[in-house]
């Protein structure tokens, strides 16, 4: 008897355990993330829990963790508190976001505005998507009628890259299921040309009555105002040129940020003798600037060969600081070494005999192009061949069959071999040569 107690007993506790260990797997990994040092990208960040989610709430989630990236990107440690409930108040009217409202947190309001998509293509919707994105690192909830399996619905876009769109859906990250950021075609959602508006962070102030912390609390944006403390302007994940070939492009990269507000932010290129030779300058009014946003406007590809310096600025309202600076060179690219070996040429042929043309043409660039010429005394072409070798180096001998001597009439004639590589064309071979009575 007490051996068959033993055996019940041992299947209750293997029984809890399992059960136990479901509850553990099936709780959303990242819920128990502390408050403090976190990635926007977490998922602690981007999950709700099913007690604050209701019904319909797709959009209304996804302003929250806008809100919530936003806040992380600016350095508070404050952004759990940012909720559904919390927002819900100031956002919804009988369950319905608002196109426009305010919501004020950790001592700051957050204007969120909403506008209309203009795109009629699906290549041109990505494209507003990818300059959102450039202009709101934070995010932009996206959202349509007939956007999704659900039909109306809405998530958080979080990037582009490569042409791939990534979102952050609300439906798979609440309640049991946490999944995080994922590719847009593994959300709820069908093609991005569904979406016909968009909620975007306007701009983030200084909440009216914010006040200083109490001591030992953590600093945040709008209370380091009120309180008269030192700036934390910086700049991450900043690219700094070294050496580029002249044509070339350079990705111009970085978060900008600061407890204070960036008044200006300045990007800069100065010749050897300090003249600006590149200068983008502008007033983003926020906490953060994404330096992607003037990546095309700083045309690196446009400069001469010579030594610069790359510098970015910023002022914040407490202090100007150079965030980078950086020498580098531009490159002139190698000359080409275009040229022709081991050739011949006619120069008196007799009227129907053939001639077999020979020669090998190299370059430290790839060939582009090589054609073969015979012209008479008038410069008309009486033949000619071509080909596009995409290669550094080429044998003539190969157009041989095309180039027939035998047909030329009694005359004067030139003998024309032109070459191009990735940076000149050039004559290589120029010779005159006669055709003459058997």
């Amino acid at each position: 008897m007490q051996k068959v107690e033993q055996r019940v007993m041992k299947k209750r506790l293997l029984a809890i355990f399992i059960i136990a260990s479901m509850m553990i797997c099936a709780f959303p990994v990242g819920t128990f993330a502390a408050s403090g040092t976190i990635n926007k990208d977490d998922k602690a960040v981007l999950y709700t829990p099913a007690s604050d989610y209701r019904s319909g709430d797709c959009i209304l989630s996804s302003s929250k963790t806008m809100i919530r990236r936003a806040a992380i990107m600016r350095g508070s440690k404050l952004w759990s508190n940012t909720t559904n409930a919390a927002i819900r108040k100031d956002a919804t009217v009988v369950g319905l976001l608002l196109h426009n409202f305010t919501h004020s947190t950790d001592g700051l309001a957050y204007t969120v505005r909403s506008e209309k998509f203009k795109g009629k293509t699906e290549k041109e919707r990505i494209k507003e998507f990818e300059q959102l994105i450039k202009e709101h690192p934070e995010g932009v909830v996206v959202w349509g009628q007939k956007s999704s399996i659900f039909g109306e619905h809405g998530i958080l876009l979080t990037g582009v890259k490569n042409g791939v769109v990534y979102a952050a859906d609300s439906f798979y990250n609440k309640g049991t299921r946490s999944v995080g950021i994922q590719k847009w075609q593994d959300t709820s959602m069908y093609s991005p040309l569904r979406c016909t508006r968009y909620w975007y962070i306007k701009s983030i102030t200084i909440a009216k009555g914010a006040k200083a912390p109490a001591k030992g609390k953590p600093l945040t944006a709008a209370s380091a105002a009120s309180a008269n403390v030192a700036s934390t302007l910086k700049i991450t994940d900043a690219t700094k040129p070294t050496s580029i070939n002249k044509g070339k492009g350079f990705p111009v990269a970085g978060v900008v940020q600061s407890n204070y507000r960036l008044s200006n932010v300045t990007v800069r290129i100065t010749n050897s003798k300090g003249k600006a030779v590149i200068t983008q300058s502008l007033n983003p009014n926020t906490w953060i600037y994404d330096l992607a946003g003037v990546d095309a406007k700083i045309k690196f590809g446009s400069l001469a060969a010579g030594k610069y310096t790359y510098t970015v600025t910023a002022k914040d309202e407490k202090k100007s600081a150079t965030l980078v600076k950086s020498e580098f060179t531009v490159k002139a690219p190698p000359k080409s070494t275009l040229r022709i070996s081991s050739y011949n040429a006619p120069t008196r042929n007799r009227k129907g005999y053939s001639y077999s043309i020979k020669g090998k043409i190299t370059s430290n660039k790839k060939i582009t192009s090589v054609t073969v010429q015979v012209l008479d005394s008038k410069g008309k072409v009486k033949l000619g061949a071509s080909a596009k070798p995409n290669a550094t180096s080429y044998d003539i001998k190969k157009l041989d069959k095309k180039i027939k001597f035998g047909s030329l009439a009694i005359g004067s004639y030139k003998y024309r071999i032109v070459a191009t590589d990735a940076t000149q064309s050039k004559t290589l071979v120029n010779k005159a040569f006669t055709v003459v009575k058997k």
